[in-house]
């Protein structure tokens, strides 16, 4: 375990250095050129400047009130399959659409049933669905509230999660080792299938290709705001409970310091040269909702504070400062019942 004592100098050095020569200065650079020349070096080093779509099969489906449900397999252009649920609106009208980001949370045997409820789930995953949903979401299943709202809906298991859940916690590093290995960082495959299914929702017919979203809280939220920078079929971008300075979040006690978790967050490809904030803000000038709780151990309110200054600063440079909120909530790491409600309030704004 690393903790204050025993973190290696040259570790330490690094993190205080706090230099990332790729970050966006509102003294010498315009917004927009630097912008385009970052997100080229970014989707460039991460092997994601060409995005496939993912192809579909349909396993099974199911009727929900309003709704109708699918149980898909999407298949990426790196060979691995995942599964998904679709939930849309029982309409033949255009909707907006969300790519709803699941948490990591140390819990892998659910992925996307952490945000959709199908009526008709296994059920040897119901006591960890139920465990977990009053945990984290407040009882409640944010895919199936966006759908009632009119919206299309589409959640994949993550590498390691649900019907990828490989081996549990102490397999993570393993995981991410072995693809090191050739040079491929867990994240940036994490993040590759995101944007093939991505592409693959945006494509769905009766989707409105202008108003599509990315939403996600924890994991959820690192990957919600990444989207949002690097693809434009993203128009708006919620990102819970994942924000902070590198220098802020490599701490005692933090997961950036810890590893384990870390690993499916961290990209190597672009480490030292762009901070999160930075990095999230290519998606500026598009609307934009942050949040946090103000007692998330995870992401201290002056850790989360000092990234939100500055995001604030590039949305100020793209010259649409009103298209970005932070927020802190009372609580720790929980996207409560209130905070939901902010977000779909918000959604309906915004997209």
């Amino acid at each position: 375990m690393i903790d204050a004592e025993n973190m290696c100098g040259i570790a330490r050095r690094l993190r205080d250095r706090n230099h990332f020569e790729w970050n966006f200065d509102p003294e010498s650079l315009d917004f927009q050129s630097w912008k385009s020349a970052t997100c080229g070096k970014v989707r460039a080093a991460l092997h994601v400047d060409h995005v496939s779509r993912a192809t579909s099969s349909v396993i099974s489906e199911w009727s929900d009130g309003d709704a109708l449900g699918q149980e898909l397999e999407l298949g990426f252009s790196n060979g691995e399959t995942t599964r998904a649920y679709l939930l849309r609106p029982k309409t033949a009208a255009p909707t907006a659409a969300v790519l709803l980001l699941h948490d990591h949370g140390s819990f892998f045997s659910i992925g996307k049933e952490k945000l959709i409820n199908r009526p008709d789930e296994n059920p040897q995953l119901l006591a960890d669905i139920e465990q977990w949903s009053a945990k984290l979401y407040g009882g409640r299943f944010v895919g199936n509230e966006l759908v009632r709202r009119g919206y299309t809906v589409l959640c994949a298991d993550a590498l390691g999660w649900g019907s990828r859940k490989g081996n549990g916690y102490e397999a993570q590093q393993a995981l991410a080792a072995n693809l090191m290995q050739f040079g491929i960082s867990y994240a940036s495959v994490i993040l590759s299938e995101d944007l093939e299914a991505l592409a693959f929702l945006r494509d769905l017919p009766g989707i409105d290709k202008s108003r599509i979203a990315s939403l996600g809280y924890s994991m959820g939220g690192s990957r919600s705001w990444q989207l949002a920078a690097l693809s434009d079929d993203v128009s708006v971008c919620v990102a819970g409970g994942w924000m902070g300075t590198l220098q802020g979040l490599m701490q005692p006690g933090n997961n950036q310091w810890r590893g384990q978790s870390a690993f499916s967050m961290l990209h190597p490809q672009i480490a030292g040269k762009l901070d999160y904030p930075h990095f999230a803000a290519l998606a500026a000038p598009k609307p934009a909702l942050f949040f946090t709780g103000a007692d998330d151990r995870h992401f201290p309110e002056s850790v989360a504070t000092e990234a939100y200054r500055q995001l604030q600063t590039i949305w100020n440079a793209a010259g649409a400062p009103s298209r970005l909120e932070t927020r802190l909530w009372p609580g720790g790491h929980v996207f409560s019942i209130e905070q939901q409600d902010h977000v779909f309030d918000w959604l309906a704004q915004n997209l």
